[in-house]
């Protein structure tokens, strides 16, 4: 059996490396990706090298990525991928692809390899956000093309339901992202510290990820600059990591740049790699910004996340996660209440992940090798709405 796997950027990567190296170690599995999008940029951190680090064989690598900072950008980068994606997965001919969340190559990727009659197995499928951005429409039609479906609640499965997706093709696995925790080993704050560069242990810290909505993009300098200011009225450290790579992006990191300068107490990454990342999280005191890690992997390790704006709003979350919108005071009292609210601290630690404990892996895995249907039967699907 030949898979292979698109991946376009680290986020989307690191939620599902413990499968990919999971099916990799397989010896009845040809198992490769096909790389594009922001890991193939040196703008945030040429993160291909991440998947070289795990030796994870890469089949294909397309460069598409138009950085351009406006919303034509990112389309055309879908455009494309969409003759790359065609070309490559001729050529490589797999028997199953696998294709997670929401990026632009999730549209470009399942539409390419429904036209080639090429299974497809979606990932985070049937979530609902209410931020009004185009990830939500691209979520959606590519769980349209796809053929088998792995979502991370029941929640999900009935909106997928909904959509006329067939039952016996849909399976609530949790997230794979959760895993990691189990696997990454643990580093103390002074061997971050060394690895880093950066004491970390001198106050508390938090971790900052606030990336662009591409229907906000006239206000996201402003936007960014709010969170900004509400950390610069704190006595804590601060680490950054990059912005994806939306419209929008530009603006934030011209901000992050300029905050930087001005602050001995932050440190600015293009991009944290996994491990790092992973025991950051163990030893933060906050997640602030708009990133799914928040929602998705910050309640497996009782870590409390300021969601700042309409990014994310509207899922599954814990009770580790605090909403608040572009407004410096919201932001800074949300920051407070998680690095000094002994009351409410305790309870985000002992609060449980609605997306699952750390067995996902092996559950899709299982999934994946007793397939029983055919490539021809697989890509036979039928709608079945629910009139």
């Amino acid at each position: 059996m030949k898979i292979i796997a698109i991946t376009g950027a680290r986020s989307e990567y690191d939620l599902m490396s413990g499968l990919y190296k999971k099916l990799n170690n397989d010896p009845e599995i040809e198992f490769g990706l096909v790389v594009t999008g922001a890991h193939l940029s040196d703008t945030f951190g040429f993160t291909a090298e991440n998947i070289h680090n795990d030796n994870i064989p890469i089949f294909d690598e397309i460069f598409t990525l138009i950085d351009s900072g406006r919303k034509i950008g990112r389309l055309l980068t879908a455009g494309n991928q969409v003759v790359a994606f065609a070309n490559s997965f001729t050529r490589i001919n797999p028997d199953l692809i696998l294709v997670a969340g929401d990026r632009e190559e999730v549209i470009s990727s399942t539409m390419s390899a429904a036209f080639l009659s090429i299974p497809i197995a979606h990932f985070f499928g049937g979530d609902i956000v209410k931020d009004g951005n185009i990830d939500n429409a691209i979520r959606y039609a590519g769980a349209k093309f796809a053929h088998l479906h792995f979502v991370t609640v029941d929640e999900h499965k009935s909106t997928l339901l909904k959509l006329g997706e067939p039952e016996d093709r849909i399976f609530t696995v949790g997230s794979p992202a959760l895993d990691k925790f189990i696997e990454t080993p643990e580093l103390s704050i002074d061997e971050l510290s060394s690895r880093l560069n950066f004491n970390l242990s001198s106050k508390p810290f938090v971790i900052l990820i606030q990336h662009p909505i591409i229907t906000e993009l006239d206000e996201q300098k402003a936007n960014i600059q709010c969170t900004l200011d509400a950390l610069s009225e704190l006595d804590v450290n601060v680490l950054i990591n990059y912005p994806n790579s939306d419209p929008g992006n530009h603006e934030i990191i011209s901000a992050y740049n300029e905050y930087v300068k001005e602050k001995r107490n932050v440190k600015l990454f293009h991009n944290l790699d996994r491990d790092t990342y992973v025991n950051l999280m163990r030893h933060a005191s906050c997640l602030v910004g708009n990133s799914s890690s928040g929602l998705h992997e910050a309640p497996s390790v009782g870590l409390p996340a300021v969601n700042v704006g309409s990014r994310q709003r509207g899922r599954i979350h814990g009770d580790n996660i605090i909403f608040v919108d572009y407004d410096k005071n919201q932001i800074l009292e949300a920051i407070k209440k998680s690095l000094y609210d002994e009351q409410y601290i305790k309870s985000v630690k002992e609060a449980k992940n609605p997306y699952g404990n750390g067995d996902s892996v092996n559950r899709i895995y299982s999934i994946i090798k007793n397939l029983k249907m055919t490539k021809e039967e697989l890509t036979y699907k039928d709608i079945t709405y629910d009139y």
